[in-house]
């Protein structure tokens, strides 16, 4: 019982993982071109966050004698450059950017109240301490998302539309 317990878990851990790297390579993009400039240093600063996210998870994973998915890691990384590539085509691409950005930062947050519950049902409230850590932050750049960057975008766009 004990064993399928933490083997959910450090699956769980390991999506998490994923995501995260994931979530990079779009980061990486968003920094570089295609969004307001009025944005990019909390863009940035979300880059950093999440490359230490990452690293945070990693951490959970060899704290349960475990390493990271490699498969699951080489799935988010591909899926985070075509996510990064995907809304090039169109004309709207930072609108339909930060819609992407604010529905990836919304799943991390379900992701991480779905780990601190198992963390602390496994019985291990370290983890379940270093993913409310990561859930703070991500629940901080969701909100910006929606106060900052979503209106920002959206104005920006239409002016340069008119």
């Amino acid at each position: 019982m004990a064993e399928a317990r933490k083997d959910i878990l450090v699956s769980w851990l390991n999506d998490a993982y994923a995501m995260e790297k994931s979530l990079i390579n779009v980061l990486e993009k968003r920094v570089k071109d295609g969004t307001p400039a009025e944005a990019q240093s909390r863009y940035r600063q979300h880059l950093e966050e999440t490359r230490r996210h990452a690293q945070m998870v990693e951490g959970c994973v060899s704290r349960l004698g475990e390493t990271t998915s490699t498969l699951k890691n080489m799935m988010g990384t591909l899926f985070g450059k075509q996510q990064g590539l995907g809304a090039g085509l169109f004309k709207d691409e930072q609108v339909k950017n930060a819609l992407s950005d604010y529905a990836s930062e919304n799943l991390e947050i379900a992701s991480y109240k779905a780990l601190i519950v198992a963390a602390e049902d496994f019985g291990d409230p370290e983890i379940a301490s270093v993913c409310r850590r990561i859930l703070e932050e991500e629940e901080r750049m969701a909100q910006w998302l929606a106060d900052q960057s979503l209106p920002l975008t959206v104005k920006n766009v239409f002016r340069h539309a008119a």
